[in-house]
């Protein structure tokens, strides 16, 4: 827990200054959100291959390395001038953050034996809270000492990472049983669970997309924000707001993004540490079902509000309304494939993460191509987090709304193709 904290707080510091670094290396705001595109889909590509090479080994050294990677090039965006080399740090960093997190969420959820869903969530908020200082340090962090002092975090990064090498290198992240329990299961009932999770993928990617594009969506909210404060009235389109941010003004709006993205996160923290403990197993498919469509209205609200603390309570809605439930879908996926559930931890996470990469620009195309439209951005999104919702409907309620002492007895019993298993 305390390594993914870690992880995440360096995977959170490039987002909050992205106004300033795409002022200092002379970037457009379509390639500030390329930048933050192409790190989700870093990010996302790595974690099913890690979690193919750590099922196949049952090791946990690809995530070790992955904290290590990630501190090494976040640390280094200070001393790159271009799109291209940020580019580059960005992929190698968010490379490092997605390798990390498939073995460490498995092996959370091997150590927490029948209380995974709750461990999960504990894990998911550790990691949320780590962004979240990341995101309100970042901004402070780079007016006080520059962004070229951000190479100083490395050090503490490698104490955690010798840390996390001695806690979890000697650990399974699996039961031993795990194959042939699964090999007794009726075919129907093994090719019913593999389609739960590649619904449950879908709808993961889903709202990782709505994720990414509410990123994208504070930062350029954060700006106009920022313009109004300093005395600039009117409707403000894209092309007068690029001339009018002067550097000072980019830090200043940095200074906004930075606790607004933090809300996010705290969303996102708090809600899946609510659900992970308060919701029952037997209703984990509604939880799963309502969570967004209730946040659908977060989303829809957000970017009409012209006051800092309305944008901060709606942001922390949001946040919770696209990944309250994401530790719901970890734990399921493990218990549904207890045989690669490295393999399903990065499905959820990083797999369905891949395909976010078209969230920052599809809602930067949408606000350019409006005339400055925030409202529309959050229109389109808040539909999409709905029909995320509404796609769970695809999974039967049996595989979803049971806890992990009837999965195991479930598996632990050699069923033959006849008994009958997956009748509703």
């Amino acid at each position: 827990m305390l390594s993914h904290a870690v992880v995440d707080f360096f995977s959170a510091l490039v987002i909050p200054i992205l106004s300033v670094l795409e002022g200092r290396a002379h970037m457009s705001p379509g390639e500030g959100a390329m930048l933050v595109a192409v790190g989700s889909l870093s990010s996302g590509v790595i974690q099913p291959i890690v979690a193919i090479v750590g099922d196949k080994r049952d090791t946990r050294v690809l995530g070790t390395v992955g904290l290590i990677v990630a501190a090494v090039a976040i640390g280094l965006i200070g001393y790159a001038d271009s799109f291209w080399k940020l580019a580059l740090l960005q992929i190698i960093g968010t490379a490092g953050v997605g390798a990390f997190h498939p073995p460490a969420a498995a092996v959370m959820g091997h150590l927490a034996g029948k209380n995974r869903a709750v461990a999960v969530s504990v894990f998911f908020a550790a990691g949320i809270l780590g962004g979240s200082v990341g995101s309100v340090a970042a901004p402070q962090w780079a007016a006080t000492l520059g962004i070229k002092s951000f190479i100083w975090g490395v050090i503490p990064a490698l104490l955690v990472a010798v840390i996390l090498a001695w806690a979890t290198h000697g650990s399974a992240h699996r039961h031993a049983h795990a194959h042939s329990t699964h090999r007794a299961l009726p075919k129907k009932e093994r090719a019913a669970r593999w389609n739960a999770v590649w619904v449950l993928y879908a709808v993961n990617a889903m709202r990782f997309t709505v994720n990414m594009a509410m990123v994208q969506l504070v930062v350029r909210w954060s700006e106009l924000y920022t313009l109004s404060q300093s005395g600039v009235a009117g409707p403000i389109t894209p092309t007068m707001k690029a001339a009018l941010l002067t550097p000072e003004l980019r830090l200043a709006s940095a200074g906004v993004n930075g606790p607004l993205q933090a809300a996010m996160g705290l969303g996102m923290g708090v809600f899946g540490l609510l659900v992970g403990w308060l919701v029952p197993h037997n209703r984990a498919r509604l939880a799963m079902i309502i969570t967004p469509c209730l946040g659908a209205i977060a989303v829809v609200t957000m970017p009409l509000m012209s006051t800092m603390w309305a944008a901060f309570l709606l942001s922390v809605l949001v946040g919770g309304g696209y990944a309250g439930t994401m530790p719901l879908s970890i734990a399921a996926a493990q218990r549904l494939l207890p045989h690669r559930t490295t393999l399903a931890s990065g499905l959820m996470m990083g797999g369905s993460w891949s395909l976010a990469f078209v969230g920052p620009p599809i809602a930067q195309w949408i606000y350019e191509g409006t005339g400055g439209s925030l409202a529309t951005v959050g229109v389109v999104f808040a539909v999409m987090l709905v029909a995320s919702g509404l796609i769970i409907l695809l999974i039967p309620r049996r595989l979803l709304d049971q806890g992990e002492a009837v999965m195991h007895a479930k598996d632990a019993v050699a069923v033959p193709d006849t008994a009958g298993l997956v009748a509703e």
